[in-house]
């Protein structure tokens, strides 16, 4: 009998300290993210990194602080203007990316996050880089598409691809503002998986929508 009150006691104890664990990496995760936005200033972006950064380190069990990291460095290199240091942004970005694009394969917001850093490499140099990362982009978001059509995310790179391809490429407002209009559709819907779960865009969707007179 007492054998069986310690193991009992044992294993709430064992529960509350999880239990205790999971909710101070919530916090941490949750007051991360609060502070990214973009138009945080540079510095404030590096530190969130950095707390994404140490989150990822400390909880390898976990995919969603490399996914943010990874996000936020991608944000950094659009602050910067030096394409040296763009690049190598988006090279720490595709660092935390690759931790866990295998672990996550099936992961529609993987996708589309390989999607925005591809993008994120053509905004460095689209003239040069096209060939390479156009495919990238597409395929990626084309999976995304195949795997969770009502992800929002999917529906706002395309739209702003698009807004920001000159006409005679097959861009422009005309094609873009459709597909910006149907993103603003789906995160009127979406619901994250939980507060730390991707949830980014709506405030970029909402501007773009802004420029097209809707």
């Amino acid at each position: 009998m007492k054998k069986t009150i310690l193991s009992l006691m044992m294993a709430v104890l064992v529960f509350f300290q999880a239990y205790a664990q999971n909710e101070k990496y919530t916090k941490a995760m949750e007051d991360a993210i609060t502070s990214l936005t973009y138009t945080s200033p540079m510095p404030e972006l590096q530190q969130t990194a950095g707390q994404f950064e140490r989150i990822a380190n400390a909880e390898t069990a976990e995919w969603l602080p490399a996914y943010w990291a990874s996000y936020t460095y991608m944000m950094l290199s659009f602050k910067e203007t030096d394409n040296g240091r763009k690049d190598a942004m988006l090279d720490k970005a595709n660092e935390f990316y690759k931790k866990i694009a295998g672990q996550q394969a099936d992961n529609d917001e993987l996708m589309v996050l390989a999607a925005a850093l591809a993008s994120a490499r053509l905004a460095v140099d689209g003239e040069n880089r096209w060939q390479e990362y156009v495919p990238v982009f597409q395929a990626n978001l084309d999976k995304a598409k195949q795997k969770n059509p009502t992800n929002p995310r999917i529906y706002l790179l395309e739209g702003q691809s698009l807004y920001y391809t000159p006409e005679q490429f097959g861009g422009g407002k005309t094609v873009a503002c459709p597909l910006l209009k149907q993103a603003a559709e789906k995160f009127a819907t979406f619901k994250p998986a939980s507060t730390i779960h991707p949830n980014w865009g709506l405030d970029t969707n909402q501007y773009l929508l802004s420029q097209c007179g809707q």
